[in-house]
């Protein structure tokens, strides 16, 4: 297994990898940006592309000159519209804001809080880059985001693997954009970027990763929420993981399974657990990948080196102080990863041991599951970045300085061996000194851990030991297998108890398969003693196995054993000196050239190839052995590989002696038998020579082999001082390299600092030249710095003049104590301002200001002049203009207060009101203020004679402003203050200046209140009395007949002669004759008037008047709709109301025209001109075809008809006279919108009885009419 925690250079404080705390991490991610040279392109293009509000901080790390303030800030601040800070030590990281390193600086970041410290002066190139993506991988987690852009060397990459390994997600820049792609490069090859994109590409991608539910949760709440622990799904997505690897995940921790899973789903845009089921169904190289990231390949060289020191004073001489001369020394690291432990600890024993090297076989065994991560570690190549951790003695001493990077010594990767194994279900390894298990039990579980102490156990001599992280421990059901030796760094002595047997060697298939998709293995999983069901099955196969299968290995191409199966010592065994695998190696006396012949056939053939009764040496005799080779066919490599079965023979083959010889040759019978067997014991003693003649010339080329590996170690010797030599040209170069970065970016600083100078400098020159004011700049000497053009005019200068005090210059304007002034700015830090003249008489404004410099320090003064001549001269007029004016308006003010109308000016710019009069207010019972504002007309509240409101545009002052039309005589009702209304006879004028703009308006009115209502009265009795001598005279005139017809009809009726059907047709006459009667007798209670208002109902009188018109309805497919919210008591005159609503409702007949509906509602409401008054509100609507817009304002005027000739012209008059005799009004709206077309009367009636309450609905139903 490859678990391993993330490790700080040495520049900053180490801390042992433990369980996340989730009060440490910031709620939002923080994103670690590494560049070095070309980096301020890379930097800029980034934020150019970034929004704004991502939600996210960015902090920018670049290798800067030491010696060298940086303006990098600066320059990034006009890329981005996020604050761009310089950190400070202690600066809280803080979303959506840019952090810049300073220059001479290592940095990291500590629960959230950037920390500064003076840069450690290391041997070659520092690492700034790696220093602080490592730390913010240990402190923010899954929060951090790490990006490596343009550079050179390889600072980043180990940052970069440390946040891949805590879950964060990492960006490199594409090397074709890249102006130097050397550090994207190295962390691409170390196989920990998840993107590779270029800068404008990687802030779409942050755009798009800021708004996912993985980055938006809140780390303590993001796990859990977002994959349940009962979510099925992660059921199903750990068996895929189980058949495609034959890893068992379900007893890992859940936590880092989870958070695995989410960074994946992160990495495809997935936001739904099961959509990524559905991905991994159809995606088998995202089943690789997830298991690869389950897979922690985080490590480093000595990580905690502290432990490292331990096993020098305390472990390595226990160990040697009780082994044996020619017992090798083994160390095996479970876990190993990409290596960097496993040589980490070769590399602290061969420091220990020193000179006693080499009489001392060492053998170091590194396993993990991943078969890439095994592959790295025997290549043994590392990042130039490395130097953070590996001290430049062992640099030099273990490491080869290559091209991007270092590679391990050849005689270190010699006593280490590196293979891919299972923890928990391949052999262990036996007779081991030391395991280094370090940062891996944290992840897995309580089960796992339980069945891994065992296996411990049982590989350990008695009294080895066993070092584990510090964060880990051993659990309580294990404490009888180990001792604690040191607690800090987590050393432990293997106890000698018996060996349990509770765990299983067997290699064994993944026991869910497909079909088990659906099944809930939760309890089992859960039961006691963590035993489930198919472990039964695989401790069944290892007994049947072990009795009955026969011993093998398997090897690789290179005649490498990878695995073993059952007790080989019996067939293979180590040779003495350096530990080798080599099969051929292995093969004890009398089986190699066999196995040799045997393995070359089944490679040529493809075939198995057996071999029996082969003769091998075991404890001094000759046994005999059978072996098979069989070639091993895997689709999921291309590397061949072959198995090797061995068993004893049946019928062991043994030596021939002279005693048998002599007994073969008495127990032939006859003579041909008898030269029969002499020939075949004659073979195999010549067979038997033969042999040891070929093991004598195997051994001659050994030894000869031998001889020639001690020269070429002597070579090897000679290169490594070459070598050591090269790596110090090599260091130089590195740090001639990091200079030249520095150097570099500083350079694009300078050069981006120079543009934007030169930039500035062409601004001031264009400002200077372009502006028409004086202008010239002095130092504290007062000497002249800066002319401008008009300067020189001005003030009589020459270019000459320029660095020449102002003292000794005469300019045209006699300012006698210029210097004194300029002295005084200076010292005081004050602005002078005096108007001057010329010596022909212009004016002048002189200003002297101070010079300030960007620091804020006074190094000279401005001395301005301003041409105000024209300006002086305006202002005397102005001031006689003004004078006149005033005259003027007292002489108006006393015209106006005498006037008999209120008068009203308002100013037209401005829209306020400049001036008015007493008898203004005095009507309108509103005092003005001085100067109000009556740009709002909406305050004053006026109606049209037709009851609509004035609207703001319609006023006649507003009007005249706006189109210039003269108002006269304008009729309007205002609503004052206290509730009454009052009528006004308007007129209103627009005043012009002489070029016809309109600069005011003068409004009069008059008080015709008096007037109209006398007026008003007048008329309606007038008519009313006419309309009812004549609705009496008709009603008269057709009674009388109606009478006798009556009459004539009862007779009729009478006779016995008359038939049926003409007595029906009789009946049916008579009857409409009395309903004829009964109209007149309506028409005359109608229009026969009381002398003083009664209480009345309107609903009753609405129901009057339907029953007048009702044969016209019954007629037709009239629909009558009658709502009365309230009966509507007044105090008014039945007739007359009566005749307003025949009126309308003999009109929306008309308009109905026989088919259509008539809505008649009736309810309690306030007045909208006085909301403290109350009454009743009556609607009369119809669905005809409606009155056009521009006839509705002129239907309540006298005469005025829709109809033609048929109409009089005086009905809606008369109506509307009616209403407001009872205190009231009438409105009306209209449309002609075919499908809505229709009209609708509303009647405010106030209620004199106080009975009604008003109600809102009214209100609202009025405006909506």
């Amino acid at each position: 297994m490859n678990h391993r925690a993330p490790t700080k250079a040495n520049s900053y404080p180490i801390r042992q990898r433990q369980e996340p705390q989730q009060s440490r991490c910031a709620s939002f991610p923080i994103v670690g940006v590494g560049a070095s040279a070309g980096g301020l392109e890379a930097f800029t293009q980034l934020l150019k592309a970034l929004p704004s509000r991502t939600g996210m901080a960015y902090v920018l790390v670049q290798h800067l000159d030491p010696t060298h303030e940086s303006a990098l800030t600066e320059l990034l601040a006009r890329a981005t519209e996020m604050p761009v800070k310089q950190v400070t030590d202690g600066m809280l990281v803080e979303p959506n804001c840019v952090y810049v390193i300073p220059p001479n600086v290592d940095m990291i970041v500590s629960q959230g809080i950037l920390r500064l410290t003076p840069r450690t002066q290391t041997r070659g190139r520092p690492m700034p880059i790696d220093c602080f993506l490592r730390s913010l991988a240990e402190d923010q987690r899954s929060n951090a985001i790490g990006i490596i852009l343009s550079g050179t060397a390889s600072d980043g990459t180990l940052g970069l693997g440390a946040i891949k390994g805590e879950g964060g997600i990492t960006f490199a820049q594409d090397e074709k954009s890249a102006k130097y792609d050397g550090m994207p490069r190295s962390a691409i090859a170390a196989g920990c970027v998840d993107f590779v994109l270029p800068p404008d590409r990687i802030a779409e991608e942050l755009a798009r990763i800021c708004e996912h539910p993985y980055v938006t949760h809140s780390p303590s709440s993001k796990i859990s929420a977002l994959i349940p622990d009962s979510d099925p799904h992660l059921e199903n997505i750990l068996l895929f993981l189980g058949m495609a690897n034959k890893i068992d995940f379900s007893d890992y921790k859940p936590a880092t399974v989870k958070r695995r899973i989410l960074r994946r789903m992160t990495l495809h845009k997935i936001e739904d657990v099961k959509k990524y089921v559905h991905f991994l169904q159809h995606n088998p190289a995202e089943i690789e990948a997830l298991c690869e990231d389950i897979l922690i390949h985080v490590t480093s060289f000595f990580r905690d080196p502290g432990a490292f020191e331990a096993l020098k004073t305390e472990v390595f001489p226990t160990i040697l102080k009780h082994r044996s001369p020619e017992e090798p020394l083994r160390i095996w690291v479970p876990g190993c990863s990409t290596g960097e432990e496993t040589y980490s600890c070769a590399i602290s024993l061969l420091e220990f041991l020193g000179a006693r090297r080499a009489n001392i076989p060492l053998q170091l065994f590194g396993t993990d599951l991943s078969q890439a991560a095994i592959e790295k570690a025997r290549a043994g190549f590392y990042p130039e970045s490395i130097a953070a951790d590996v001290s430049p003695e062992r640099l030099q001493r273990f490491f080869a300085k290559v091209e991007g990077g270092y590679r391990i010594n050849k005689t270190i990767r010699d006593i280490c061996v590196f293979a891919r194994q299972n923890l928990l279900q391949d052999p262990p390894f036996s007779r081991i000194d030391i395991i280094s298990c370090r940062n891996v039990l944290i992840y897995l579980g309580a089960v796992l851990q339980k069945r891994v102490m065992p296996v411990f156990h049982y590989a350990l001599k008695p009294r080895a030991f066993l070092m584990l992280g510090t964060a880990e421990g051993i659990l309580g059901t294990a404490s009888d297998l180990f001792e604690l030796m040191d607690r800090k760094h987590k050393i432990y002595c293997r106890k000698s108890t018996p060996a349990r047997l509770h765990f299983d060697f067997v290699a064994s298939q993944y026991p869910l398969q497909a079909g088990n998709l659906g099944i809930d293995n939760a309890a089992s999983r859960k039961s006691e003693g963590g035993v489930r069901l198919f472990e039964l099955n695989k401790e069944a196969d290892r007994i049947i196995l072990t009795k009955y299968a026969p011993v093998a290995v398997v090897i690789n191409e290179d005649m490498e054993v990878l695995q073993s199966r059952g007790h080989v010592g019996l067939y293979l065994e180590l040779s003495p000196g350096r530990a080798n695998l080599n099969l051929l190696k292995m093969a004890r006396e009398g089986l190699l050239f066999d196995l040799q012949a045997a393995i070359s056939e089944a490679k040529k053939k493809d075939a198995p190839v057996r071999k029996e009764n082969v003769e091998v040496e075991r404890n001094g005799e000759l046994k005999g052995v059978n072996f098979e080779v069989i070639p091993l066919k895997a689709a999921a490599t291309k590397e061949r590989h072959l198995l090797i079965m061995f068993e004893d023979a049946i019928s062991p083959v043994r030596p021939e002696s002279a005693e048998t010889m002599a007994t073969a040759v008495r127990l032939g019978k006859g003579g041909k038998q008898e030269r029969t067997n002499r020939q075949t014991i004659q073979l195999k003693q010549e067979l038997a020579a033969s042999k040891r003649y070929l093991h004598s010339l195997v051994e001659d080329k050994e030894a000869s082999n031998e001889e020639l590996q001690a020269a070429n170690e002597e070579i090897l010797s000679s290169n490594e001082e070459l070598q050591s030599t090269n790596e110090e040209l090599q260091t130089a170069k590195e740090e001639l390299e990091s200079t030249n970065e520095e150097l570099h970016t500083v350079n694009e600083e300078l050069h981006n600092g120079n543009s934007a100078l030169t930039q500035a400098n062409n601004d001031l020159v264009n400002l200077l030249s372009s502006v028409n004011i004086a202008m010239v700049m002095l130092g504290r000497d007062l000497q002249i710095r800066r002319v401008t053009p008009q300067a020189e005019k001005l003030l009589g200068l020459i270019p000459t003049d320029v660095g020449r005090p102002i003292t000794n210059v005469r300019p045209n304007i006699d300012v006698s104590d210029l210097e004194q002034m300029i002295v005084e700015v200076i010292n005081t830090v004050t602005v002078k301002e005096r108007e001057v003249r010329d010596r022909e008489g212009h004016w002048y404004s002189l200003r002297v200001l101070p010079y300030k410099t960007l620091e804020n320090m006074i190094e000279g003064a401005v001395l301005t002049l301003v041409d105000i001549n024209v300006l002086k001269n305006n202002l005397e007029q102005i001031k006689q203009s003004h004078d006149q004016l005033a005259a003027e308006r007292a002489k108006l003010e006393e015209v106006l207060r005498q006037m008999p109308c209120g008068i009203m000016i308002t100013e037209a710019t401005s829209r306020k009101l400049i001036l008015t009069n007493k008898q203004a207010e005095d009507i309108l019972c509103h005092p003005f203020p001085p100067a109000p504002d009556i740009e709002h007309y909406d305050q004053y509240r006026a109606f049209h004679p037709d009851g609509l409101p004035y609207a703001p545009e319609e006023w006649p002052m507003a009007r005249s402003l706006a189109t210039g039309e003269v108002v006269t005589d304008e009729e309007i009702e205002y609503l004052r203050e206290d509730g009454t209304h009052v009528f006004l006879s308007v007129s209103c004028a627009p005043v012009r200046e002489r070029e016809g703009r309109i600069i005011a308006a003068v409004l009069t009115f008059f008080d015709l209140t008096h007037r109209k209502g006398a007026e008003e009265v007048l008329r309606s009795t007038e008519k009313l009395a006419a309309a009812g001598r004549l609705a009496a005279s008709l009603a008269h005139e057709i009674n009388n007949p109606l009478e006798s017809l009556t009459n004539m009809f009862y007779l009729l009726n009478q006779d016995p002669t008359l038939g049926d059907k003409a007595r029906q047709y009789a009946n049916m006459a008579n009857a409409e004759l009395e309903r004829v009667t009964h109209m007149t007798k309506n028409m005359l209670s109608l229009y026969r008037e009381s002398q003083s208002p009664v209480d009345l109902k309107i609903c009753e009188v609405l129901d009057s008047v339907l029953e007048l018109y009702g044969p016209t309805i019954r007629s037709g497919k009239v629909t009558v709709e009658k709502r009365y919210d309230s009966a509507g008591e007044i105090q008014g005159f039945p007739g007359e109301m009566r005749q307003v609503f025949a009126n309308l409702i003999a009109n929306a007949l008309e308009a109905l025209g026989g088919e259509g509906t008539l809505k008649l509602h009736v309810l309690a409401s306030r007045d909208l001109r006085n909301p403290k008054a109350s009454g009743v509100r009556v609607f009369v609507a119809d669905s005809g075809s409606g009155i056009p817009a521009e006839r509705q304002r002129r239907i309540f005027e006298p005469f005025f008809t829709t109809k033609g000739e048929k109409g009089t012209g005086l009905g809606l008059w008369i109506a509307q006279g009616i209403v407001r005799k009872h205190k009231g009004y009438i409105r009306v709206r209209s449309t002609t919108q075919p499908g809505r077309s229709g009209t609708c009367f509303s009647i405010f009636l106030r209620n004199q009885t106080t009975r009604a309450k008003p109600s809102d609905t009214a209100v609202r139903l009025d405006k909506s009419a």
